[in-house]
């Protein structure tokens, strides 16, 4: 018996020598092949990532793709002329979701069935859309809607500036002091001396997010009469929304920005293109790089037709205005744009990467028959939302003027 043990005892030992052997002989496999699987996972994660926050930037959804899908689908049997309307990035998503969302109710509205449509959304009295609204008789022959059909193609103020995500409509951000703080860098005079000290001081600043929003009561019969409705209510409310973002944002930024307009050291009168081209250098002398302008039209105008001097002059140096084959107006380089959102020869001239826009919700769509009268006057009402504000990081960098 002692043998067979023995015999047993000698097999386990050999067998648990050659599984530390293996053991030891893979570990260093092992380990990479789980170092090499954690790092794909943390690409993947980082990947999905960023594909949410770019979607985010946009105030669009998965939900928006999957109904501008849904939206191309039922403008097969809808009539659009000789060509279909296209629209553009977020436009498009929105536009195709209040499509969608008419089209969702379609059967009711045709029926002039009632019904809960939505979550219960409070409003006031407004001025409803009926088919009163379009001056005609006949709605059959309708087009959708075209450009042209309202004045639209404004630059808006979101062309300017980036947009950040916020997961409250409560902010703080830390403003560096001018002077930022006491002491310089400077050198050590000699070996063993004390070293310059330095400080920096900040002021934190405070930012209320606020919905930008609108709404229209629309009759169900505009719905059933009036063709072009479906295409062009999303467009033409986004349009409106974008120009009084354009109004705010732009009287926000003209009322803190304080870069100066200081003509010191400039010798003569100085005309539209000096003027712009000395604010742009106080700018730089501030260590800022002025990347755009946005002007009044007119000053616009009386840049592209300046006359230095008696009419018919030219510069005796580099021209500092120049217009490209498009039609894009340069000076020194740097894009000038003509908006309607600056009016009275106004100016507006800054680094554009010191401003942001800060959204806790992108653009949101909802609507609803369950409040008040709506119910019972066959009306719809739809709501066009975005929660916003303008943080502006550095108000120096931006230098604003009436140029005559």
């Amino acid at each position: 018996m002692s043998e067979v043990k023995e015999a047993v005892e000698q097999v386990q030992e050999s067998v648990k020598k050659y599984k530390d052997e293996l053991e030891k002989k893979y570990e260093k496999d092992i380990k990479q092949l789980k170092e090499e699987a954690e790092k794909e996972k943390k690409e993947l994660t980082d990947k999905v990532k960023e594909a949410n926050l770019k979607v985010a930037e946009l105030g669009g959804t998965i939900e928006d793709t999957i109904n501008e899908v849904k939206e191309l689908k039922a403008a097969k049997g809808r009539f659009r002329g000789t060509a279909s309307l296209k629209y553009e990035g977020l436009r498009n998503n929105i536009a195709s979701g209040i499509a969608q969302a008419i089209g969702e109710k379609k059967a009711e509205i045709m029926a002039s069935a009632g019904g809960a449509m939505m979550k219960h959304h409070e409003i006031k009295a407004v001025g409803d859309m009926t088919s009163a609204n379009l001056a005609t008789d006949n709605y059959i022959s309708m087009l959708d809607w075209r450009p042209g059909m309202e004045p639209t193609g404004q630059f808006h103020f979101r062309n300017l500036v980036r947009t950040l995500l916020s997961e409250t409509d409560f902010i703080q951000y830390p403003r560096a002091n001018t002077p930022i703080g006491e002491g310089s860098f400077g050198r050590q005079a000699a070996e063993g001396d004390t070293k310059p000290q330095v400080d920096r001081d900040y002021t934190m600043q405070t930012l209320t997010l606020l919905p930008m929003a609108a709404y229209a009561v629309v009759s169900r019969q505009a719905l059933r009469n009036i063709i072009f409705l479906q295409s062009w209510l999303p467009t033409s409310l986004m349009d409106q929304m974008e120009d009084s973002e354009d109004s705010a944002f732009a009287n926000t930024l003209v009322a803190a920005a304080t870069g100066s307009t200081s003509t010191t050291g400039f010798t003569g009168t100085a005309n539209v293109a000096d003027k712009l081209v000395i604010y742009m250098k106080n700018l730089i002398k501030a260590k800022y790089n002025p990347n755009g302008l946005a002007v009044d039209p007119n000053v616009w105008a009386n840049l592209i037709l300046l006359r230095p001097g008696t009419a018919g002059e030219s510069y005796s140096g580099p021209v500092p205005v120049v217009v490209d084959t498009n039609g894009t107006v340069r000076i020194l380089g740097k894009p000038v744009y003509p908006v309607n959102w600056l009016t009275g020869n106004r100016v507006l001239i800054g680094d554009w990467t010191k401003a942001a826009i800060v959204q806790s919700e992108g653009l949101t769509l909802r609507q609803t028959d369950s409040h008040a009268s709506l119910f019972t006057s066959n009306e719809i009402c739809f709501l066009l939302e975005r929660t916003e504000g303008l943080a502006i990081f550095r108000p120096d960098a931006f230098t604003t003027a009436v140029i005559s």
